[in-house]
């Protein structure tokens, strides 16, 4: 009886499975939520990316053929496109840069590559007739076209773009907004991360939202169009997010030129000279231009006047790292140590990253590829003029030499684009524990409007949490508001006064029916902040400085300017910030609320007049996500213009109102959720 009751035991546990077997996937496919969501299900991750590579150009096809077009430097050849910006790509490099970062590529990150293609590719075949006939030349999509489209986002335009045309005093501009706090910080006792980048709404900049699930991991989060791993997300153990870092990793050399060679080390060497041709549309013929690349030691030449040249110096120019590698293994790890190990790869150019886990921890780390050169900070944000190569830079500082910490006292942590030393207040991390040319020090008011939000909060729910990643008050208006006030001493203009006592009512918060946010922010645009304080931003008093106007009676005469100029064009000193201030995406449109950076909001968001009277919103928040690190993750996510932007797709915009309202979207992360709010099952095997 024991023989054939160990029989029917056996036979029982191979048809019923083990709890994780049940839930095996055999399907490759994707479920498409109601909001253009895709949530790819699939048994490897040929299968998987395949599939994203179809569901990013469904949603924005003409968007990623005109990006890699452009990457490839075609874009005037093929739609007489910018050809000054194909001819820097080429001259610079980038292009064979891609290609290289694709050959060097390890197998698993070539997999993937060439599955996001084929992906890419199969949509375009299949539905031929959804995409813009001025983008299709650009096909088929090469695996290399997917690295030099990476190539030219990262390195050219975050990186390289402002220095060829402010020189080397310029920082990696964008933003973005992260915060991270741990369990002594929330009502549930569990971490929670916040992911907000500050990105353009168009463009190469453009968010995808996807989730991608496989027999050993869920990842879910956001990339930009046309990459093909989520460079922002969260899988259920671990979440991270991005901010754009103060670094300094591309540099600008004078060198001394002679007979057509230059000057290193006492001896005159040849460059290094490529041609290389492109097709220059001119009217209704097309030219073939042929160019030359030409490359010193110190780097290449974008500039020669004389005997002296501009040489441009910048990260992984032997495309031998593939931020691809980094962003897989971050997806992928289970645990704080496993991330770790994940940023010690050190592929990416630059980013800062913050970090959550449910194992309540959190972590800040100053990443990308940080030189090691001699001098300061100062000295290397000026043109380097030299023939010396020791001021050459080759290597780079690793993981474990940069800034980075785990776990603060202050239980949170913040990073708004500022340096690593104001991450948490009081500073975890002090400037002299690391060399001065890795990064400055400073805290602008949107930086400190984030660490007062953190510092103050009390424990927080993920509602609370997402409450004050809505705030939109003005760190500046806060600060100066007892200077406005003073400032009635000193005159006895009656229109003035009036601006002063709203101002001094004014709770500084940017919202559609706020009546005085639009004077402060006409005001602010007329005064040179950095000559507007008599006490300077300190190190010491972070959160309190700047302070104090310099020039009190400037202030006033630049107050009647204001209020004149509003009496003139809207008939008061009052006005809704949201008559003026819009956020339009598709066929949808809504008063706005948020502002500039620069006057210290959170709720960042930066608008360009229409010339008709209104401002529209052209970057600030986009892609967001809060999550709570809770047993079962917890998330609620925004792509605030809509998940697509082919105009066959209703979810251009489709969450704009939703924005507008300061609210955030469920997150779907099980498949119940799935088949709840389906709107579109998609097999691989019909993609083929």
């Amino acid at each position: 009886m024991m023989k054939y009751f160990l029989i029917f035991l056996l036979v029982l546990s191979v048809s019923c499975g083990s709890p994780k077997d049940a839930n095996q996937i055999t399907e490759n496919e994707i479920l498409w939520d109601t909001w253009g969501i895709p949530h790819i299900y699939a048994t490897d991750d040929t299968n998987l990316y395949e599939m994203l590579g179809w569901a990013q150009m469904k949603n924005h096809g003409n968007v990623i053929l005109k990006l890699y077009g452009e990457s490839r430097g075609k874009a005037n050849e093929y739609w007489g496109g910018d050809f000054e910006m194909d001819k820097s790509l080429h001259q610079l490099d980038l292009v064979n840069l891609g290609k290289k970062m694709y050959q060097s590529s390890k197998p698993e990150i070539k997999t993937i590559i060439d599955a996001f293609a084929n992906g890419l590719n199969a949509y375009a075949s299949k539905n031929p007739e959804l995409l813009d006939k001025k983008y299709t030349p650009v096909l088929p999509i090469k695996p290399e076209d997917v690295t030099i489209h990476i190539s030219r986002v990262l390195y050219y335009e975050f990186l390289i773009k402002g220095n060829l045309v402010q020189g080397n005093n310029w920082i990696p501009q964008g933003g973005s907004n992260a915060w991270a706090v741990n369990g002594n910080k929330t009502t549930t006792g569990n971490s929670m991360l916040l992911a907000n980048p500050h990105l353009p709404w168009s463009d190469f900049y453009l968010f995808f939202e996807a989730q991608l699930i496989t027999n050993s991991n869920t990842l879910y989060g956001a990339t930009l169009a046309g990459f093909p791993l989520l460079a922002f997300g969260f899988n259920d153990h671990l979440g991270w997010t991005l901010t754009v870092n103060v670094l300094d990793n591309v540099d600008l050399y004078e060198i001394e030129t002679k007979n057509g060679q230059y000057l290193i080390d006492g001896t005159y060497r040849d460059f290094e000279l490529e041609t290389f041709s492109l097709m220059k549309q001119n009217n209704d013929s097309v030219e073939k231009i042929e160019l030359e690349r030409k490359k010193s030691t110190f780097g290449f030449i974008i500039k020669e006047e004389g005997n002296k040249a501009l040489a441009i110096r910048y990260p992984n120019m032997n495309g031998s790292m593939n931020p691809a590698e980094q962003w897989r293994a971050m997806g992928l790890s289970q645990s704080l140590e496993s991330f770790k190990d994940a940023l010690r790869i050190n592929t990416s150019p630059f980013c800062n990253i913050i970090y959550g886990d449910k194992d309540g921890n959190i972590l800040y780390s100053f990443g990308g590829h940080i030189p090691k050169k001699q001098g300061d900070w100062e000295k290397w944000k000026r043109v380097v003029a030299t023939n010396s190569s020791n001021e050459i830079w080759n290597s780079y500082y690793s993981f474990d030499e940069l800034p980075y910490f785990v776990n603060p006292a202050e239980n949170w942590l913040q990073n708004a684009n500022d340096p690593p030393y104001t991450s948490t207040i009081p500073p975890t991390l002090l400037p002299t524990q690391y060399p001065s040319h890795i990064t400055t020090n400073y805290m602008g008011f949107r930086p400190q409007r984030s660490a007062k939000l953190m510092k103050e909060a009390p424990k927080m729910s993920l509602d609370d949490f997402i409450t004050l990643k809505h705030d939109t008050k003005s760190e500046l208006a806060l600060r100066i508001k007892d200077d406005i006030q003073a400032l009635t001493s000193l005159t006895k203009d009656t229109l003035v006064l009036e601006a002063i006592t709203m101002l001094s009512h004014w709770n500084a918060a940017f919202d559609a029916e706020s009546e005085e946010a639009l004077f402060f922010y006409t005001l602010m645009n007329k005064i040179n902040e950095s000559e507007m304080f008599e006490d300077k931003w300190n190190f010491q008093n972070p959160m309190l400085t700047p302070d104090g106007f310099k020039n009190p009676e400037q202030i006033v005469n630049t107050i009647k300017t204001t209020a004149e100029e509003m009496l003139l064009k809207y008939g008061s000193i009052r006005k809704p910030y949201g008559d003026v201030f819009r956020v339009k995406a598709g066929k949808y449109e809504f008063p706005g609320n948020g502002g500039s950076g620069n006057l210290g909001l959170f709720r960042t968001m930066h608008f360009v007049p229409d010339g008709n009277g209104k401002h529209f919103a052209y970057h600030g928040d986009s892609f967001v996500c809060a999550i709570s690190f809770d047993d079962e993750i917890k998330a609620k996510a925004l792509v605030a213009y809509g998940n697509a932007t082919q105009p066959n797709s209703p979810h251009v915009g489709d969450q704009l109102k939703l924005y507008a309202d300061k609210k955030l979207r469920d997150v779907w992360l099980h498949r119940e959720d799935h088949d709840k709010n389906l709107e579109l099952v998609e097999k691989l095997s019909d993609m083929k």
